[in-house]
């Protein structure tokens, strides 16, 4: 499902993002950085664990504002250690939770650590 206020021009080069998105005037919903742990509080040893368990808590935010991963126009992603094989990873989960047809604007990126020794997060901006 597509949001109507949102208008997103696909990437030319790189696929399964979008190279801009333009926002018609209402309301916007930001969410903090999204960590996603395991029910104990302990964080996942598996990494596509950890990715499917912060789109989670990402989509839950989303909807306690009303918003879906349809109404997102921008996505900051952080991970922790990052190489090739955690960004085929995270695509490849991300591509099963989220709307494909409908993929915000994004930056990957890169770092250190994360809070709590969390291995992704996420923070995000919704139109709703």
């Amino acid at each position: 499902m597509s949001n109507d206020r949102i208008t997103r021009n696909p990437a030319p080069v790189i696929p399964g993002i979008s190279d801009s998105v333009k926002v018609a005037a209402g309301d916007l919903l930001f969410v903090s950085g999204a960590v996603g742990f395991e029910e104990d509080g302990s964080v996942p040893t598996d990494f596509a664990r950890a990715v499917e368990l912060t789109l989670r808590e990402l989509e839950r935010a989303l909807k306690d504002g009303g918003a879906t991963f349809s109404d997102l126009a921008r996505v900051n992603v952080y991970i922790a250690k990052l190489d090739q094989d955690k960004l085929h990873t995270y695509r490849r989960v991300r591509d099963e939770i989220i709307d494909t047809d409908n993929v915000p604007a994004s930056t990957l990126i890169g770092v250190h650590s994360l809070f709590n020794d969390a291995t992704i997060e996420m923070d995000a901006i919704a139109a709703i």
